[in-house]
């Protein structure tokens, strides 16, 4: 930065005027060292727009000399060490050598940020003294924060350490678990199973799950003997680290359990009652599940995606009866039995046909086009009678579906009928589905039949039949 440039910009971060010193810290970002300690003094400033200004300018001199000077800032009031902390770590790996003298700083607060930093980070070349530090310090905070650090920076030579801290206090002893759980290593499975027998429930409780987060096979009967004499919520604890295990014992009220789960709000202990009861094949809960997907509204951000994966689960259960009276059962809201319709074709359930049809007269345009698409998937030539009457639908949607899934289909039988739809269908999308249908059962002779129609008609005909290697007759 030009020196003109920058006494100017530091008489502005003097300015009575905040706007200005805002504009000064903003510009400053540009600069180099010397803006460093105006800048540091500017997060001092009364005005909160001049601190935050101040603030990502430091933030982008990504410098070890930015980095020299925040550290002091450690020892001063929450804002101001919190402020620092924000800095430090976005400057990230450049800063991490600095940290290595505050790892003996007498203060027990300093230990604790740096570790907490070198975690945020994930990086540090001198994980060695981190493991000292866990086996050694004074502070139980900083020794917990050491246990975190080394399971994010994935050094394996501290798992000896990590298993002996489990015995420590207990934050050290969670943080230790946390730490076992990112290097998921069946070495340390022995010593945390020593802690279900803890007198203290929340020490069992975080064994039980970090079990379940490692997925050890050899955790299985250990777990199953500790579920015998287990509270309530420890049993669910156990449950949920099973399903993770992948292996879900034959005793009562599993199914019970992983079916109430489904009600819980955290998603996460939904999912987990979804593998349970996949693993199971416990059909009673298709319902529960299929009512599940069906009330969430994909309009809402995430929520799409959440209702893919439950209607994977109910996918992984391929057809069944349960399924099939679903379409029937009155508690089941439309937009779930439009999941199951759907799944029931992506299967091709043929035991399903039946109440599939029944469906095309429902009152529902959505629920008669999921049955007339999972009808097209069916090999069944009673399905193919019904999607044929499906064309005359008065809604414009179902008949576009019932003119793919016959092209789909690819039965000769449906050529005239597609044919006549041709000559007195309004809406151009459902024509142009028509026109690709009649393409896939028999281009040649729909060339053939082509001076039939009025002239925008043979357009769309000549457009789309390049797609399927047709030439056009003279």
């Amino acid at each position: 930065m030009h020196t003109n440039r920058l006494n100017k910009l530091l008489r502005d971060l003097d300015s009575d005027d905040a706007s200005k010193r805002r504009y000064a810290a903003e510009a400053m970002t540009e600069g180099d060292e010397r803006v460093i300690y105006p800048l540091i003094k500017a997060l001092r400033d009364e005005n909160f727009g001049v601190q935050d200004a101040a603030m990502r300018s430091l933030m982008e001199i990504k410098k070890e000399s930015t980095a020299y000077m925040i550290l002091p800032l450690l020892r001063e009031d929450s804002f101001l060490r919190n402020t620092a902390i924000i800095i430090l770590k976005e400057i990230g790996n450049i800063a991490v050598p600095l940290f290595r003298i505050l790892l003996k700083d007498k203060d027990d607060d300093v230990r604790k940020f740096i570790l907490d930093l070198i975690y945020e980070i994930e990086y540090c070349d001198y994980p060695d003294e981190i493991v000292t530090m866990l086996a050694d310090d004074s502070n139980a905070n900083v020794r917990a924060s050491a246990a975190k650090a080394l399971g994010k920076l994935k050094y394996k030579e501290a798992i000896p350490y990590l298993v002996r801290a489990l015995h420590d206090e207990e934050w050290v002893c969670f943080s230790a678990l946390e730490a076992l759980i990112d290097f998921k290593d069946s070495v340390s499975i022995l010593s945390i199973l020593e802690l279900l027998n803890s007198p203290s429930e929340a020490v069992r409780f975080a064994a039980i799950e970090a079990l379940g987060q490692i997925s050890a096979a050899e955790a299985y009967n250990p777990l199953i003997k500790h579920m015998a004499t287990a509270d309530e919520i420890e049993k669910k604890a156990i449950l949920k680290s099973l399903v993770q295990v992948g292996n879900i014992p034959s005793v009562p009220r599993i199914s019970e359990m992983l079916i109430e789960m489904l009600c819980d709000e955290d998603w996460d202990n939904k999912i987990v009652a979804l593998k349970g009861l996949s693993i199971l094949k416990e059909e009673k809960a298709l319902n529960r599940i299929v009512d599940l997907a069906g009330s969430l509204d994909t309009s809402v951000p995430d929520n799409e995606e959440k209702q893919k994966v439950i209607v994977d689960f109910i996918r992984s259960f391929g057809c069944n009866d349960t399924l099939t009276n679903i379409l029937s059962d009155p508690g089941i809201k439309f937009r779930g039995k439009a999941i199951a319709i759907s799944v029931l074709g992506e299967l091709k359930c043929l035991e399903a046909v039946p109440a599939l049809v029944t469906f095309l007269k429902s009152d529902i345009r959505d629920v008669r086009r999921s049955s007339v698409k999972s009808l097209g998937q069916m090999e069944s030539e009673e399905a193919k009678g019904y999607l044929m009457e499906a064309i005359s639908d008065a809604d414009s949607h179902v008949r576009k579906t019932a003119a793919s899934a016959l092209g789909q289909i690819r039965d000769q039988s449906a050529f005239e009928p597609l044919i006549k739809m041709l000559h007195e269908e309004n809406y151009t999308d459902v024509i142009d589905e028509i026109i690709i249908a009649l393409l896939m059962i028999n281009s040649e002779l729909l060339l053939s039949r082509m001076n039939e129609f009025s002239t925008s008609i043979i357009n769309k005909i000549e457009s789309y039949s390049s797609s399927f290697g047709t030439e056009v007759p003279c």
